[in-house]
């Protein structure tokens, strides 16, 4: 009896239009160290007038986008594009000093504890959550979103209990999304919960994006709403300064190289003990 032969899969030959698009749109996925969403790349496109309005980012951007990472086409593959879930993600926290680390876990020592503040950052584009990662360190992030889900407002106010026990410090919560209806909206909505449920006292620092900023930096109006701006159509340089200016203001930087050198050693030490290079 004859195997069945399985039909070759028929090759994809992108067009070359199709094909400078993804060259251009890799090139800037490649221009910065951490995943971006293809709303990032689409503005970055947008800005250079590739498209005329915010409908092409489903009529012409997605379809050959999707289908290259789909076909593994030319360094394309399922996952350069970020897709973050919503959760915290508890940086910075950890042992508040030697004792507190064993060798059969993770070395962490506590960022917070030198510090004058507990911060933590809350933002909208949850996709954007690699950005704030690398810029950033040692201080915990709670992408939004869109709403936040009621478990999840819970979840954060309860952490803010927990580090107001924790610490004992001023607690500052810095919040970075959209200049927009919803942009406004959604923050408010959210701490309100949260101040509800807290039982303890926070301040909530807006970073932006606002339209003075935005005006500032020239980022290009929402195609579909004039007056209104979001945050992936910052650049990764104006992304940096807004995020780096407002973390400085509330976490020593001098301090935090300190507690990383020291953790750097405590794994060093540890490494010795137990005969690992």
């Amino acid at each position: 009896m004859k195997k069945k032969v399985k039909n070759k899969k028929k090759e994809w030959k992108p067009t070359s239009k199709t094909i400078e698009l993804l060259d251009k749109s890799k090139a800037y996925i490649d221009s910065v160290p951490y995943k971006v969403t293809g709303r990032w790349v689409f503005y970055r496109l947008f800005q250079d007038g590739v498209f005329d309005g915010k409908k092409a980012y489903k009529d012409k951007f997605h379809p050959p986008i999707d289908k290259a990472r789909k076909e593994f086409y030319r360094g394309w593959h399922p996952d350069t594009l970020a897709d973050e879930t919503r959760e915290i993600k508890y940086y910075g926290w950890g042992a508040m000093d030697e004792s507190e680390v064993t060798v059969d876990e993770a070395v962490v020592l506590d960022k917070f504890k030198d510090q004058d503040y507990f911060v933590i950052i809350c933002y909208e584009a949850k996709a954007m959550t690699q950005q704030f990662e690398y810029y950033t360190n040692g201080i915990p992030l709670c992408p939004f979103g869109g709403q936040a889900s009621i478990p999840y407002k819970w979840e954060i106010a309860k952490f803010l209990e927990s580090a107001k026990e924790k610490y004992d410090k001023p607690m500052k919560v810095l919040y970075f999304g959209d200049c927009d209806k919803y942009g406004k909206q959604i923050p408010k909505t959210a701490f309100r919960d949260i101040k509800q449920w807290c039982n303890e006292d926070f301040e909530v620092i807006y970073v932006g994006l606002t339209k003075e900023q935005a005006e500032e930096f020239g980022v290009p109006e929402n195609p579909d709403k004039p007056n209104q701006y979001q945050w992936e159509a910052l650049t990764d340089e104006q992304a940096k300064e807004l995020i780096t200016t407002a973390v400085c203001q509330y976490q020593d930087q001098d301090i935090l190289k300190e507690t990383i050198a020291k953790e750097n050693e405590l794994i060093k030490s540890i490494k010795e003990k137990l005969g690992k290079k």
